[in-house]
């Protein structure tokens, strides 16, 4: 049965989570690397804890001794911890008060998924373990094993949704944000892109492209974007609004900064800045924020939008300044205040 059809279900799991994120619960969500030198693990585990295997690279198969070898290893395996004689596995823990209760979620929300989109999730990091092996010996068999369990098809889920959404962060030992609040946002992109494989939603070159609308905004407020995003769609049309999960292959490259500088300055009639004590820390948001002052210092003041979420101080931002309220308008409302700003800024021109 495809995503598609398990929208509700999807739903059912987004509220759930946005019930226990707002909680914020004392939970963590760690990845260890073990190989048969030993583990990056140094240091006791919280007593409420739980521990799985999400995947294990066996190693490349090129005779006969080798594959004795691993019919050996299969015999004497305990599959619970994953298979004996593995060059390198990955296994996840979740750490905390709340584990058995995220535990269980988690086992839901994997059930999600066929064994197909199992292996679109996991095949990420361990197909290029392969492709290396591949390079080095084209005649060898690199073997690998992912596990189906409900519970490890999520975790596995949540750092494939990191490596498109934070490239590197999946690679982290401590998982950012809690999987709780991390579970939500994986959620709102299954509900969105209704596939595991599906991330960009355009194939035209980011330099060819002129957007009515680009977003600035930290990753803390995803959740409230994305859905002011998903209302802007259809009345502005496709290639039309700058999201940078609509376009995630574009942005993998070096000097990311000064493309994502040449969109804001350059290649978007409105600029919507949202302002909040997480935009006015983050380092990215620093560089766009480079980029929307020189466009105000151009006196192209007209192409900017602010919305806020609190008080904190911006630099730049002054209190003759006007913005629209996040805490007194719903996505929706935010998104038609944004609709009239391209409407006149069309007249304009």
């Amino acid at each position: 049965m495809s995503l598609s059809s398990k929208s509700a279900e999807i739903q059912r799991l987004i509220e759930m989570f946005e019930t226990e994120a707002s909680k914020f619960h004392n939970i963590q969500f760690h990845t260890f690397h073990i190989t048969q030198e030993g583990t990056n693990i140094d240091r006791r585990f919280a007593p409420q804890n739980h521990a799985i295997m999400l995947w294990q690279y066996y190693g490349a198969i090129e005779g006969k001794g080798d594959i004795d070898q691993l019919v050996s290893d299969l015999e004497d395996s305990d599959f619970q911890w994953g298979m004996r004689g593995s060059v390198l596995s990955l296994f996840g823990v979740i750490e905390g008060d709340a584990c058995k209760l995220f535990v269980r979620m988690a086992c839901r929300a994997g059930s999600l998924f066929s064994g197909d989109d199992a292996w679109n999730i996991g095949s990420r990091v361990v197909s290029e373990l392969q492709a290396t092996e591949k390079e080095r010996n084209p005649s060898a068999k690199p073997t690998a094993v992912l596990n189906d369990n409900p519970l490890a098809m999520w975790l596995n889920f949540l750092l494939y949704h990191l490596s498109l959404s934070n490239p590197g962060r999946e690679h982290a030992c401590r998982i950012e944000p809690d999987p709780f609040t991390l579970s939500l946002l994986a959620l709102e992109r299954l509900a969105n892109d209704q596939s595991v494989g599906k991330v960009d939603r355009s194939t035209r070159k980011l330099k060819d492209l002129r957007f009515k609308v680009a977003f600035s905004f930290p990753g803390e407020k995803r959740r409230y974007v994305s859905r002011v995003v998903d209302a802007l769609r259809d009345p502005l049309g496709t290639d039309s609004v700058f999201y940078d999960h609509d376009y995630q292959a574009q942005l993998a490259r070096p000097n990311c900064d000064t493309l994502l500088q040449r969109i804001y300055r350059e290649q978007s009639d409105l600029i919507v800045v949202f302002l909040c004590a997480e935009y006015a820390h983050k380092q990215w948001c620093g560089l766009e924020w480079r980029a929307v002052r020189d466009v105000i210092k151009s006196k192209d003041d007209e192409r900017v939008m602010f919305v806020r979420f609190d008080d904190t101080k911006v630099d730049g931002v002054f209190s003759i300044d006007g913005y629209i309220d996040a805490e007194s308008f719903t996505a929706q409302q935010v998104a038609d205040f944004i609709l009239t700003r391209v409407a006149e800024l069309g007249e304009g021109g």
